[in-house]
């Protein structure tokens, strides 16, 4: 009996040690989210949608390897019978009910990060974006290299995707304002931000070779009596992604507006006017921590083409 005893002590104690340097954390979500479309003919739509994932990351001394894995299955979709009017005329459409279970567990990122001789390196899988004028995107066999002389961060970056994707950036601190400077074989991407007098403001600018491409953003905020007042401004030549102030937007090319944050009775609250390519938006969010642990959040968006409800509930870990 003492023998069992002092195996299992000792496998205990061995399990520990193993486990020690390895974490796991993730997030999970579900939206139900119901559409209203104003054009005749066109059928509302009911959704739930369900987005779970989780990152193991495993350590040894300076090196560290992550891997992220998510599912986002659509479990079920709903259209319901509506009767859609426009002037003199009107049109109904049929109820439409699906069951779409399709998707799974998929791999995201999986990247190694470590530090030789005073350069970090990371390597692998992965995702990145640039906020208001997303140029990121996961690939594979991406390496970043990056290594701080005097103050002045120097970054080397490149992918084995097709074509040349390296780049050098050069940043670091003036003062109080952060500036960075991106240099690919066709264009460059230059970052400045800061805050000044109470107002924070960042701006970018990437000029390209090919002229059609250029771009340029501005993101300006301060508060005024407890409230966040935030302006934002994209001016480009050609169209690109979005994932920021204007919320997640595949295609774009110029937009501009103005929000409004604050607390309300414990509750995050968010208006935001907004045009995208000549439509009107708006967007009013309400976001609440629950006692569980979880937080849920209502946004009401109308997008120029349709009514948009969207109920959230997530959770991290």
């Amino acid at each position: 009996m003492k023998k069992q005893l002092l195996i299992a002590a000792v496998a205990a104690s061995m399990t520990s040690v193993a486990m020690a340097d390895i974490s796991i954390s993730g997030a999970a979500k579900v939206n139900w989210t119901d559409t209203d479309y104003t054009a005749a003919g066109t059928a509302d739509t009911n959704t739930i949608n369900h987005d779970v994932d989780f990152t193991i990351a495993g350590k040894s001394g300076a090196t560290t390897v992550s891997a992220t894995f998510a599912t986002t299955s659509k479990t079920s979709t709903a259209t319901d019978t509506t009767t859609a009017t426009s002037g003199t005329s009107s049109s109904s459409v049929g109820e439409i009910t699906t069951n779409a279970n399709s998707g799974g567990l998929k791999t995201e990122n999986v990247y190694l990060t470590t530090s030789i001789a005073g350069v970090n390196i990371k390597t692998g899988s992965y995702s990145s974006g640039d906020s208001m004028m997303s140029n990121g995107s996961r690939a594979d066999g991406k390496i970043s290299l990056d290594t701080t002389i005097s103050g002045i961060k120097v970054q080397f970056e490149d992918t084995d995707a097709a074509g040349n994707n390296s780049s050098v950036t050069v940043s670091g601190s003036v003062g109080d304002v952060a500036v960075s400077h991106e240099i690919f074989d066709t264009k460059t991407d230059s970052k400045i931000s800061g805050t000044f007098g109470g107002v924070t403001a960042t701006f970018r600018s990437v000029d390209s070779d090919t002229d059609t491409k250029d771009m340029e953003s501005t993101l300006v905020s301060t508060e005024v009596q407890g409230v966040t007042v935030t302006y934002a401004d994209v001016d480009a030549n050609d169209t690109h992604s979005s994932d920021a102030f204007f919320g997640t937007v595949k295609s774009m090319t110029d937009a501009s507006g103005f929000g409004l944050s604050g607390n309300v009775a414990g509750n995050g609250v968010t208006f935001k006017s907004y045009e995208i390519d000549s439509v009107d938006h708006t967007k009013f969010i309400v976001n609440r921590p629950l006692a569980n642990g979880s937080t849920f959040e209502a946004t009401i968006h109308d997008n120029g083409v349709a009514d948009i409800i969207d109920l959230e509930l997530a959770v991290k870990f």
